[in-house]
């Protein structure tokens, strides 16, 4: 199976999973405490990543102009996330700053 980590707020939706959660009478072991703060580190990169493509491709953006069954929005999603990751390849962002990473090359990218 393959779910999305997401936030706790879409614990209970289809395909999604969020966090650990403790309670008192079964508290988190170190390896669970671990993969929250894992998971959640990966979200925050992620959502940096959807920042960048609203940024760059500011149509996403617009909630009144996509009509969901009227026109390919997963298409346009994929097509900016392609571009953005270009973006990333042939100029360094503050998602790789942050993280302490280096883009990849654009010919191993494509």
């Amino acid at each position: 199976y393959c779910y999305l980590y997401g936030d706790p707020a879409y614990a209970l939706s289809y395909g999604i999973v969020s966090g650990y959660k403790a309670t008192v009478e079964l508290p988190l072991n170190p390896v669970l405490k671990a993969m929250n703060a894992y998971m959640s580190s990966m979200q925050v990169s992620v959502e940096h990543g959807f920042g960048k493509s609203i940024n760059l491709w500011s149509f996403n953006e617009f909630k009144g102009s996509l009509k969901s069954g009227l026109l390919p929005i997963a298409g346009y999603f994929s097509v900016t996330i392609l571009l953005s990751n270009i973006h990333s390849c042939l100029y360094r962002n503050k998602t790789c700053t942050g993280f302490h990473c280096y883009p990849s090359l654009l010919s191993s990218y494509l």
